[in-house]
């Protein structure tokens, strides 16, 4: 008997697109606490939300104990936003999700979102949430180590065949902490190339012919 396949999904950049001139619900969260919002230095691409939120916290003065409030802000910040201003889908994710459950494989989460700001991408950009199995879900909420969500992730899903699928260099690291193919998904070609040294299959699209081949023969 087939072992089961299970898939931990990134949200930003590889189910959703992740915008540039995006609104920083980050610094209006920092606003929210009385001070003038300083942002923190160096790139944070693949970074968790409470990791994020303790380096908003840090570089504005605030006292990074108090992560928790931070986020619960940001929940309903991102609840109100994403209500009125939702994210675009990559293209072919949906399809993708759908593709990967009729194979029979298990759709998880692993994401640097909080639970409540996973789900309100998802919802307000359209997908079914019935595609994903929320009892798989590693969540960047709870973590600031993204290695960590790898192994959350391989926990959760057991001794089975075990994917990671993202769109940053984060993701590898997530893959290779859980043990899990990576595959890797960036509409960018070269960012795309930046992580396909660590991928099984390095796809521009999730409706390309090569993901879809993937997935009717990996077996794990």
């Amino acid at each position: 008997m087939p072992r089961v396949i299970t898939a931990f999904w990134d949200i930003d950049g590889t189910l959703v697109r992740s915008p540039g001139n995006r609104t920083d619900l980050f610094t209006e969260t920092t606003a929210t606490f009385g001070v003038e919002p300083v942002q923190p230095p160096g790139p944070r691409d693949g970074f968790t939300d409470r990791r994020l939120a303790e380096l908003h916290l840090g570089s504005s003065g605030l006292d990074v104990a108090r992560v928790d409030d931070f986020l619960g802000q940001l929940d309903d910040l991102s609840e109100a936003f994403y209500a009125h201003t939702p994210r675009e889908t990559v293209p072919g994710a949906q399809r993708a999700l759908a593709l990967t459950k009729k194979a029979g494989w298990r759709n998880g989460l692993l994401t640097g979102n909080t639970p409540r700001r996973a789900r309100v991408k998802l919802r307000t950009s359209g997908f079914d949430l019935d595609l994903i199995d929320w009892e798989l879900f590693a969540s960047g909420g709870f973590v600031s180590d993204r290695a960590e969500l790898g192994r959350q992730a391989r926990a959760l899903a057991g001794d089975g065949p075990l994917l990671v699928l993202g769109d940053t260099a984060q993701d590898a690291i997530a893959a290779e902490a859980a043990g899990a193919v990576f595959v890797a998904v960036n509409t960018d070609a070269d960012q795309l190339q930046a992580i396909a040294g660590s991928a099984e299959l390095a796809v521009e699209s999730l409706s390309s012919p090569e993901f879809v081949d993937f997935v009717a023969s990996y077996r794990g």
